[in-house]
């Protein structure tokens, strides 16, 4: 793919509009931020500006066009990256670009086939005389054919069935028990999910990779169980339903999250699509990026016994603390989200889901519920926790509001309340002094860099009076620059990182247009500025080491050859300082 075509994607692609295909933007002042996905991030420390075209994060440092974000977001290859983005903008692209597109690992693709093929088998088998109890129970449970189907929900006959199936089909029995299928054990192979309901798990493109199944028989310990993991499918790194819920979640900027398939199923029967399911399981930073990645806005809708109520305050506060925000729907009909539609009604349900509280409302009631408060001592406990809780509060009108709650449910006074609150220690922390000199030199190599990244001028004038930067990286980028002017005869930033492959150089030129350094102006005097503060500088180094090296020799003989060598080191830098002073005075 030639470069021209490569920059023409670039230009009539937006970075905006592109990343928020993937993660939701806040608008702050001319660019957005957003949750950056290439570390554990809590803040928004991701930064993508509109007008410069590029995104930088100023934590992990990660940066560059929006080739990379997409590139490095779905770990791709840069050309399929492009590809990506040109398919986002509906550009018109010669089929020769897509012959590697969508290649997958041979081994791995048997899997997904073995998947597949398992899906359509227990699929038909669902609609056999064989599986009559199975469909019975489903249509018990308020499923349809419609949401049956949607969810492509299957049954797995006994006496190893799907096995023999998948092995008239051509699969070998290895395939079968790498995709979880099978098990195989001293009496020869089983189905894994023998007489149980399957409802596939798919990653977030949508392939199937696993699943959840129900067991048909009452003496089975566990009512249901998932695969457990295979080269597809890593337990806690998935959310049921996703794939199908992340449009819905994007127009509605709003996830639910619940425990389970049959959750997700009742509130898709009364029309509520951005719903997905942790499965019963605890959640992960997996799990976690693929929210933040969906919405910052979170409901949770776990069972309102106690199990699920400590579930929920233990990932609420797993969310907050990834600065996502929190509203929990308190499910108190003693039901499960499917049993209120038939014993009550869809329209319960759809109430139900809008009957939001705040974290902090919810982590009054849970509390209030686990203590005495007719018991002085257990009251007093309670004022602790809730004070505790408070103290990480922000908002100072919510903090009052809480105050006064906590007061008239203690019937202690506000001074009362405030003598039980916990006052850490103050921790004075004293910054570092850093060198004022390295702080210059470091400005002063920012300031060429970004004015040569403006102007070929700068670059002409950078090779004629310096030529080189001592830090390699510095050294190593200004070369490119120049290699890059020798072809353009300007410099696109968002098209200059396209022709980069060093990831440590593409976050050091984002790191510069990102900085107070880069005013978006070529400055002659900037320039000439630069160029000496780093002259001076490194003839501080030359000096600093000439007289180490020599300081014996210089001390004893005056009139040595090293001693005219050190004479002229220092008029240099005399000569430089005078320059620079008439040149701040001519300003």
């Amino acid at each position: 793919m030639n470069e021209s075509l490569i920059q023409d994607i670039r230009t009539k692609a937006d970075i905006v509009e592109i990343i928020q295909h993937y993660l939701p933007l806040i608008k702050k002042g001319k660019n957005y931020v957003a949750v950056c996905p290439f570390h554990d991030d809590h803040d928004p420390s991701m930064s993508i500006s509109q007008d410069k075209q590029i995104f930088k994060c100023f934590v992990c440092g990660a940066g560059g066009n929006v080739f990379n974000f997409v590139k490095d977001y779905e770990k791709i290859q840069f050309n399929e990256a492009i590809i990506k983005v040109a398919n986002y903008i509906s550009y018109p692209l010669d089929e020769k670009y897509f012959v590697k597109q969508n290649q997958i690992d041979p081994k791995l693709k048997i899997l997904y086939d073995v998947l597949n093929e398992y899906v359509k088998y227990t699929r038909y088998i669902l609609n056999t005389e064989d599986a009559q109890d199975a469909k019975k129970y489903l249509y018990k449970r308020g499923l349809d054919d419609n949401i049956i189907q949607k969810f492509e929900i299957g049954y797995n006959l006994n006496n190893d069935q799907s096995t023999k199936f998948l092995i008239a089909k051509g699969f070998d029995i290895e395939s079968c028990v790498k995709a979880n299928i099978t098990r195989i054990n001293e009496f020869g192979s089983k189905d894994v999910f023998n007489q149980r309901i399957v409802f596939p798990i798919h990653n977030p493109q949508g392939q199937v990779v696993a699943f959840t199944a129900r067991t048909m028989n009452p003496n089975e310990s566990s009512k249901y169980i998932n695969s457990t993991e295979t080269p597809l499918f890593t337990k806690g790194n998935l959310l049921f339903n996703y794939h199908r819920a992340i449009k819905p979640i994007k127009q509605l900027k709003e996830i639910i999250i619940v425990e389970g398939v049959m959750d997700v199923i009742a509130l898709d029967r009364v029309n509520i699509e951005n719903a997905v399911a942790t499965l019963g399981t605890a959640c992960t930073k997996e799990q976690i990026s693929l929210i933040q990645n969906a919405s910052n806005n979170v409901v949770i809708c776990y069972d309102s016994d106690a199990a699920g109520q400590t579930a929920t305050l233990k990932l609420a506060r797993l969310l907050i603390a990834h600065k996502l925000n929190v509203s929990i729907i308190q499910n108190t009909t003693g039901l499960d989200l499917d049993e209120i539609i038939e014993q009550k009604s869809s329209e319960s349900l759809v109430k139900l889901m809008t009957q939001k509280s705040s974290y902090l409302d919810f982590f009054y009631n849970y509390s209030i519920t686990r203590l005495d408060l007719d018991n002085y001592n257990q009251k007093k406990e309670f004022a602790k926790i809730i004070l505790s809780e408070l103290s990480n509060l922000k908002d100072k009108f919510d903090r009052e509001l809480m105050l006064e709650k906590l007061s008239q449910s203690t019937q202690f006074t506000r001074d009362q309340l405030l003598l039980l609150q916990d006052k850490p220690n103050q921790v004075v922390t004293v910054k570092p002094v850093k060198s004022k000199k390295s702080d210059i030199k470091k400005w002063a190599e920012k300031e060429i860099i970004g004015q040569m990244l403006l102007s070929q001028q700068a670059t002409q004038d950078f090779k004629l009076e310096l030529g080189y930067f001592i830090n390699e990286d510095y050294q190593r980028l200004a070369l490119t620059i120049i290699n890059y002017y020798r072809n353009h005869d300007e410099l696109v930033i968002a098209d200059f990182i396209s022709t980069i492959d060093d990831t440590n150089m593409i976050e050091l030129v984002t790191q510069i247009v990102d900085s107070d350094i880069y005013f978006n102006i070529y400055s002659k005097e900037a320039l000439q500025d630069a160029i000496l503060e780093v002259k001076i500088s490194n003839l501080d180094i030359q000096i600093a080491e000439f007289t180490s090296k020599y300081r014996d020799e210089l001390s004893l003989n005056p009139n040595s050859h090293l001693w005219n060598e050190y004479q002229v080191l220092k008029e240099t830098r005399k000569d430089l300082i005078q320059k620079k002073g008439v040149h701040n005075h001519g300003k």
